[in-house]
C-alpha cells in the first residue's frame, strides 16, 4: 500500500466516533460475533474479555465449539452466566472451523457480523470504530482494518502484511498474490453473505474473500482492530504446508494460474518452518528460488499449463536476482 491509497482509506475521526456513540442504543446496528474454538481453554477468557469489554450496546455473541475435552465448555457456561442475553454457544462435534462460522453465521441475526478465533482477541474500541465506518458508508458491505501478530504471551512479534487499494482491478491482483485482509480485522454485512455465500472451503477466509471479491468492494479502516495470537497448535502454524497446498488449488480456480508467490512461500517454509513466527526472516536463497520454479511448471502443467509458458520469462528473471518477490 503506497501513501496515496493510504490516504484514501477511512480512519474516524473523534468527531465522527462522538456522533455513533450519541445514537440511541436501539437504533445502532447489531454486531453479530462468531467464535469457533476447540480446546482452546487456555485462550478463550481472554478472546471472551475483549468482545464483552468493548462497551458496545447492541451485541450478540456465538460460540461454535466443536465438542472440547478441556475446560471450554465450564468457561462458556460461566460466560453464559454473567452474560445470559448476549452468550449463546453450541459444544457438538462439526466438520471442523469453516462449518463452526457457518453455524454461528445462521444462528445470529446481527446486521454486521465477524468471526474471531479463540485464541485472537479484540482491540478497544474496535466495534465503535466498525459501526462509524459503517454509519458513514451506507453501501460498503466489507471492511477491514490493522492486526498484530503477537506470541502466545501477547508480546507482539510484528503487524500483519496487510494491503489494499481503492482500485477495485488492482485489489484483486494483489489478492492473488497474497491474502490482504487479516481475518479477525474484517467485518461485513449480512447481505454480503446473501450476495457472495458463506464458507465454503477448509482453506478458510482466503477463498471466500476471492469469491465475495467477484461482487463486492472490499474498503480499509487504517486503524489496528486486533491481534492474532501465534503459538504450536495455531492452524496457522500447525497445518502452514497443508494450508498453502491448498491456497494454490484455490487460486487457480479464481485465476485459471498459480502464481510465482504462493510457489516461493512454499519453498521457503519447507526451508525455515516457522521461523517467521519468531519475526525472524532468513534470506531467499537461490536454492529455495530454484526449488519453487520447479514446484511452479509441475504444478502449472498439472492445473493450467498454458501459463507456464507466459510466466517462465519473469521467473527465469526472479531466480537470477532481478525480480523480487514477497514471502
Amino acid at each position: 500500500m503506497n501513501e496515496l491509497e493510504r490516504s484514501l482509506a477511512y480512519k474516524p475521526s473523534r468527531e465522527e466516533l462522538a456522533t455513533v456513540k450519541k445514537i440511541p442504543p436501539r437504533k445502532l446496528p447489531k454486531i453479530a460475533v462468531v467464535i469457533p474454538s476447540f480446546n482452546q481453554a487456555q485462550f478463550l477468557p481472554e478472546t471472551l474479555d475483549s468482545v464483552f469489554s468493548q462497551g458496545y450496546p447492541r451485541l450478540e455473541v456465538f460460540v461454535a465449539d466443536g465438542g472440547s475435552s478441556d475446560e471450554s465448555v465450564e468457561i462458556l457456561q460461566h460466560y453464559k452466566k454473567k452474560n445470559p442475553k448476549i452468550l449463546r454457544y453450541v459444544s457438538e462435534p462439526d466438520g471442523g472451523q469453516f462449518q463452526g462460522v457457518n453455524k454461528g453465521i445462521d444462528a445470529t441475526d446481527g446486521t454486521i457480523i465477524a468471526w474471531i478465533n479463540s485464541d485472537d482477541l479484540y482491540l478497544p474500541q474496535t466495534f465503535w470504530k466498525i459501526v462509524t465506518f459503517f454509519h458513514f458508508n451506507r453501501c460498503a458491505l466489507v471492511v477491514y482494518g490493522r492486526n498484530n501478530y503477537t506470541d502466545a504471551k501477547l508480546n507482539t512479534i510484528f503487524e500483519y502484511p496487510v494491503d489494499w487499494s481503492p482500485v477495485i482491478s488492482e485489489q484483486r491482483r494483489r489478492m492473488m498474490h497474497c491474502c490482504l485482509p487479516p481475518q479477525p480485522s474484517l467485518f461485513f454485512r449480512r447481505e454480503a453473505v446473501t450476495l457472495s455465500g458463506k464458507l465454503a472451503s477448509p482453506i478458510l477466509d482466503y477463498e471466500l474473500w476471492l469469491r465475495w471479491q467477484r461482487d463486492i468492494q472490499f474498503h480499509f479502516i487504517d486503524e489496528h482492530l486486533s491481534i492474532s495470537r501465534l503459538h504450536e497448535d495455531a492452524k496457522t502454524i500447525h497445518d502452514r504446508t497443508e494450508l498453502i497446498d491448498g491456497i494454490c488449488e484455490v487460486v487457480h480456480e479464481y485465476y485459471n494460474t498459480v502464481p510465482f508467490s504462493w510457489v516461493l512461500q512454499k519453498a521457503y517454509n519447507d526451508a525455515y518452518g516457522p521461523s517467521w513466527m519468531e519475526g525472524k526472516s532468513p534470506p531467499v536463497t537461490r536454492a529455495i528460488r530454484m526449488k519453487a520454479i520447479a514446484s511452479w511448471a509441475v504444478l502449472n502443467l498439472r492445473l493450467a499449463p498454458r501459463s507456464v509458458g507466459r510466466g517462465f520469462n519473469n521467473l527465469m528473471r526472479f531466480a537470477n536476482g532481478s525480480l523480487n518477490g514477497r514471502v
